[in-house]
């Protein structure tokens, strides 16, 4: 029978050059939640996502993804069952490279097609970029693409192995409001689709949290300032103490809306 649990994180701390990136953060994702991971920048998100990805290893405590306890699997395979959107993944990319062969990509984790893909690689190709709404560009070339069209085809490459866990670290950076609507929908669509992947979802942004996401931790400074169920958590008095500014939330559509509350300097000239 599966683990229930998708990541399990015990006290962890991570400290590179003498300097305390992450203290104390614990962490539970259970199969059927999709989490979003909120705090100011320079929080330690990206170290968090960074030890759950399997790229680094904490300094103090445990780790378990997917049912594998670091220390004791090897992390090059367990990133095979990783999907993963980051802007270091984006940077990669090659320019010249077709949207259909970066998708394929992902088959093989690797930057660039240098395998044959099978029939039906090209099926679950095909129906990704139908999903993302790519089928109408999936020959051109990466570098001639919106924004938002970047983002939507590493999200199709990440999902291409059909991984368990998709993280998603800050896919909306640059996207202006349209394109990022249109993202944060096919990202709800995926969500609610039935076999489809835990989402883990890092954004400062608190207006990004689409509804099919159920959980949030919040950090500030490498300790957590919060978590659990996202109603919860996502809190005025919570969002107000991890970024330093008086905030209130508004929610329409379910979805939460920031507004900061401060006094006004009148003495500005």
């Amino acid at each position: 029978m599966p683990s229930k649990s998708i990541v399990n994180l015990d006290r962890i701390s991570f400290i590179r050059n003498n300097t305390i990136i992450l203290q104390d953060i614990s962490l539970r994702i259970d199969r059927g939640q999709h989490w979003a991971i909120l705090g100011p920048n320079g929080s330690g998100k990206t170290s968090l996502v960074s030890i759950i990805n399997g790229y680094h290893w904490s300094s103090e405590g445990t780790a378990e993804v997917l049912g594998k306890k670091f220390g004791s699997t090897d992390l090059r395979e367990l990133r095979r069952h990783i999907g993963e959107c980051s802007s270091e993944i984006m940077n990669m990319i090659h320019n010249q490279d077709s949207v259909m062969d970066i998708v394929l990509s992902g088959r093989f984790a690797s930057i660039g097609l240098y395998e044959k893909p099978a029939a039906e690689d090209y099926d679950r190709a095909e129906e990704l970029l139908v999903f993302f709404g790519l089928s109408g560009v999936s020959g051109r070339s990466f570098g001639i693409l919106s924004n938002g069209e970047k983002q939507k085809t590493i999200i199709a490459r990440a999902l291409m192995p059909q991984p368990e866990l998709l993280v998603l670290d800050e896919p909306c950076a640059g996207l202006d409001l349209k394109a990022r609507e249109e993202l944060l929908d096919a990202v709800e669509n995926m969500c609610e689709a039935p076999g489809g992947p835990t989402l883990i979802y890092i954004s400062h942004h608190i207006e990004e949290i689409i509804p099919a996401i159920t959980h949030a931790l919040v950090i500030r400074n490498g300790r957590m300032v919060a978590r659990g169920a996202k109603k919860y958590v996502l809190t005025g008095e919570v969002l107000s103490s991890a970024f330093d500014i008086p905030v209130e939330l508004v929610k329409r559509n379910d979805r939460f809306w920031p507004v900061v509350s401060k006094g006004v300097n009148k003495n500005i000239y």
